[in-house]
């Protein structure tokens, strides 16, 4: 822990002294748990950042964590100097009685109260769920920032990226809609921005990713900007060079032949597998609540269509509803919404403005879907 009270009951942050001044308060104070009252050794090393810790033997009833790494640590410092020097009420690792829950920071602006958890390790679903819940529940807006993965520190631009679950628990979303995920680097005190992300297939995305000094970053948070049409062009190429991918493997690979449900449906479609159709594998809202790649799931929903004799945008929800079900699908409302997403996207291709090419439907409805729809 990084703060504690003094025997005058006073907060003393070390981070604020020398190791010199340090080891000489560690001689003179005694040192308690803000928050079970307990004593609390004031560690300073060499090489460590100096900080408390309970004695041995001694368990904080509460939850205040133990064994934080030198990263977390040395993270949280840094997000509470950037804060402060910009001259935010913040509070370093505040115990909120009504939670039961200790945020690694709590900002106030305007009576609006924000919490940040830095988190360095790794953290069940159940618990991330506790905790946001407990704080959205007292009106309080929580901001999960992860630390940034090393593999991921050289990657800038526009890119394919594979982004873990426990990473895609932090995901935020534009005024438009759009995914992205912002994490620190307390290595290198840069923000990571990882924006307009579009899901391929798995733990896969395509998206653009750029950095920022911390004393470069506001509060609340830089929202980043919507990519432009030309840049989607490069979304486009490596979505499509993904859809190509996807179909050679399947053909390479597939073990179950003739029974392979998606090659049987090209083939009674006329699909070329090395030519699929311009709209076959083509990125939807709420795509990811699909769990078939686009290439399969869409040549599939072309047949079913076909056998009712209908166009997919006629379909009715409850026709989507036993498509779904008919290929073992989960049946939800984000999965119903991308398969009408698609058939729209379908419609206007062939009916309407026609003089647009199919990327360009596409960037309107993954980026500007409110002009359309």
């Amino acid at each position: 822990m990084l703060v504690a009270y003094n025997n005058k009951q006073q907060l003393f942050l070390p981070y604020q002294y020398t190791r010199k001044a340090l080891q000489r308060y560690r001689r003179q104070m005694k040192f308690f748990c803000p928050q079970c009252l307990e004593p609390v050794q004031l560690k300073v090393g060499q090489h460590n950042i100096p900080h408390f810790s309970h004695f041995a033997k001694k368990h904080c009833p509460q939850l205040f964590a133990e064994g934080e790494s030198k990263l977390h640590l040395q993270g949280k410092m840094q997000l509470f100097e950037w804060l402060t020097k910009h001259g935010y009420q913040v509070e370093l690792e505040p115990f909120l009685k009504q939670l039961a829950q200790r945020p690694d920071l709590l900002i106030t602006i305007n009576d609006r109260h924000y919490a940040i958890e830095f988190q360095c390790s790794t953290i069940s679903h159940e618990k991330w769920q506790q905790r946001t819940a407990g704080y959205e529940k007292n009106d309080i807006q929580v901001i999960w920032l992860f630390q940034t993965p090393q593999s991921k520190d050289a990657i800038n631009g526009i890119s394919k990226i594979t982004i873990s679950p426990l990473l895609q628990k932090a995901f935020m979303t534009t005024t438009s809609g759009v995914p992205y995920l912002m994490t620190y680097n307390a290595r290198t005190a840069h923000f990571t921005y990882w924006t307009n992300l579009l899901h391929v297939h798995g733990h896969t995305f395509i998206g653009k990713v750029q950095t920022i000094p911390v004393n470069q970053q506001h509060f609340p948070f830089y929202i980043p900007k919507q990519i432009t049409q030309e840049e989607f062009q490069q979304y486009w190429q490596l979505y499509k060079q993904a859809c190509r991918q996807f179909v050679s493997a399947r053909l390479l690979y597939s073990k179950k032949g003739a029974q392979d449900l998606f090659l049987r449906n090209c083939y009674e479609l006329n699909f070329a597998l090395t030519a699929m159709p311009s709209y076959i594998g083509i990125p939807v809202k709420g795509g990811a609540a699909i769990s078939l790649f686009t290439s399969e799931w869409q040549t599939m929903l072309l047949h079913f269509s076909k056998q009712l004799g209908r166009q997919p945008f006629m379909l009715t929800k409850q026709e989507i509803h036993h498509f779904l079900s008919k290929h073992q699908l989960e049946v939800t409302t984000q999965a119903v919404s991308a398969v009408l997403y698609y058939g729209q996207l379908l419609k206007h291709m062939t009916q309407e403005e026609q003089s647009l090419d199919i990327c360009e439907h596409v960037y309107v409805h993954l980026f500007a879907i409110a002009t359309i729809y």
